[in-house]
């Protein structure tokens, strides 16, 4: 069975992805901050494992096949320390634990931090890591969604490259293409958009290698 690590499961998309993979029989073990959420990780049937990425946690990604990173720093947290040390440090980790699989959720308006002066911190940060992933030995997808929404799931979207222009997609849809990445040959070793479409995701995801 597929072991799978998710960093930033105890967050509203990190909880829809190790929900997913629960229910797609993969073994998940999900990185979650307290007791509380723990319990909750466990009765959906993963493994909870209380800490950060600034803390110790290498011992659960023993025997890890895949990561799937869904951190993000919330309004009280250092997006330098969450979004960029953080995640390299996750990234950097796996590299030594000899974990092949990382797959990353970021933001479409990381290619143009400006538009967003209040969030401009947060998306260099992320961006810092996107590079240090890309250049990495490891086999990555970078997810760059479209503006999160906790609408129900549309079952389609859009992905690219680079979309021309940036969009709404519900969490439900990106956690779903997360999940899907993992046996998705076309989305090794690529970074695309992501928003609400007309495609199903699955056929969105495999036209990648094309695009």
């Amino acid at each position: 069975m597929t072991t799978v690590f998710v960093a930033g499961a105890g967050g509203s998309t990190g909880r829809l992805i190790a929900k997913l993979l629960v229910q797609k029989g993969y073994q998940v073990r999900g990185l979650i901050p307290d007791e509380d959420h723990k319990r909750n990780m466990e009765r959906e049937g993963a493994e909870g494992i209380v800490g950060d990425l600034a803390q110790t946690y290498s011992g659960g990604l023993k025997d890890v096949d895949a990561v799937i990173c869904a951190v993000g720093a919330g309004v009280t947290e250092d997006p330098q320390e969450t979004d960029q040390i953080g995640t390299v440090r996750l990234i950097e980790q796996c590299v030594l634990e000899g974990i092949p699989r990382f797959i990353m959720i970021s933001c479409m308006e990381t290619k143009n931090p400006g538009n967003l002066p209040e969030l401009k911190p947060y998306l260099l940060a992320k961006h810092k890591a996107e590079v240090i992933l890309s250049e990495s030995t490891l086999t990555h997808t970078i997810i760059r969604a479209g503006e999160l929404t906790d609408h129900e799931p549309a079952g389609t979207v859009e992905a690219d490259s680079n979309l021309p222009k940036a969009g709404p997609v519900s969490r439900h849809d990106v956690a779903h293409a997360a999940v899907l990445c993992l046996s998705l040959p076309e989305t090794e070793n690529t970074t695309f958009d992501l928003i609400q479409g007309q495609r199903h995701i699955e056929d969105a995801l495999k036209e990648l290698a094309s695009s």
